[in-house]
């Protein structure tokens, strides 16, 4: 994605990361209903150029989405899906990447949860280059164009018990979509988004009160100024925290509360 569509997907994966950090049981179910969602979407041209098109009013396009998916996907996916139709875009495919991305940002984050995001990321970097590396696979591949479905089972079939679960599921995913691009380089992306995922810092960030938009974009230059890279930020509103912040960024804890301010001055007064 470049231009708008960056910027708004940006903003949309922030919001939905944020969302699901507090539920790790939601994250896989979540991921297969945001494919879902962008799979029902695809099958419609109508659909695509009536939800993607800049004039007309994101009311409009909330409630199409509501009318369809509301009974169908859980809460958390379908105001990921409204956020989505929220925001502008610059082309017209790039609502359909952006639910997918957002059900693969899902999985990612269900395996850095597990411990296993390096190895996902290396493992789909590995299928990518078995896909270019056999010729038979390719032709196979290459041989279901025009029916995606078959493309995933295909691979399904041939890494289940030699990858990871998660590995799998976004393999197939990526060649299980009806678009132009190699299957090869379709998992590439998935590898290399993961890439991009595991070389951000987390934070795990404590508040009394939520913090307000200007209120996270200054905590997260001060963290990106601590770190030297990206920090995404993860808020949960804890009614202990008196007040200040708690912030733990891996194993790095920063406690900033008004108690724990005045139990260091009481340790000091004890001393």
């Amino acid at each position: 994605m470049r231009g708008t569509s960056s910027t708004s997907f940006a903003e949309v994966l922030r919001l939905t990361e944020a969302a699901f950090a507090g539920d790790r049981t939601a994250l896989e179910p979540a991921a297969q209903e945001l494919f879902s969602v962008a799979d029902a979407i695809d099958s419609s041209n109508q659909l695509v150029r009536t939800l993607s098109d800049p004039g007309r009013p994101a009311e409009v396009k909330e409630a199409t989405v509501r009318s369809l998916f509301a009974d169908r996907v859980g809460s958390q996916t379908l105001e990921a899906s409204l956020e989505i139709m929220r925001r502008r875009w610059s082309e017209q495919e790039d609502i359909l990447d952006a639910l997918e991305l957002l059900g693969v940002s899902a999985l990612l984050e269900q395996a850095q949860s597990e411990g296993v995001l390096e190895q996902v990321e290396t493992e789909l970097f590995d299928v990518s280059h078995l896909i270019d590396d056999s010729g038979e696979l390719t032709v196979a591949l290459d041989g279901s164009r025009e029916d995606p479905s078959q493309r995933a089972i295909i691979l399904r079939t041939l890494l289940d018990g030699r990858v990871h679960r998660h590995t799998v599921a976004l393999a197939a995913r990526a060649v299980g979509r009806r678009i132009d691009t190699k299957p090869a380089r379709r998992v590439e992306e998935f590898a290399r988004f993961a890439s991009d995922r595991r070389r951000r810092a987390f934070a795990s960030v404590s508040s009394a009160v939520p913090l307000n938009e200007a209120q996270q974009a200054r905590l997260g230059a001060v963290l990106a100024g601590i770190y030297g890279r990206e920090v995404q930020i993860n808020l949960q509103v804890d009614p202990d925290v008196v007040g200040g912040l708690r912030i733990q960024v891996g194993d790095d804890l920063y406690d900033a509360t008004v108690l724990a301010r005045l139990s260091r001055a009481r340790s000091q007064l004890v001393a």
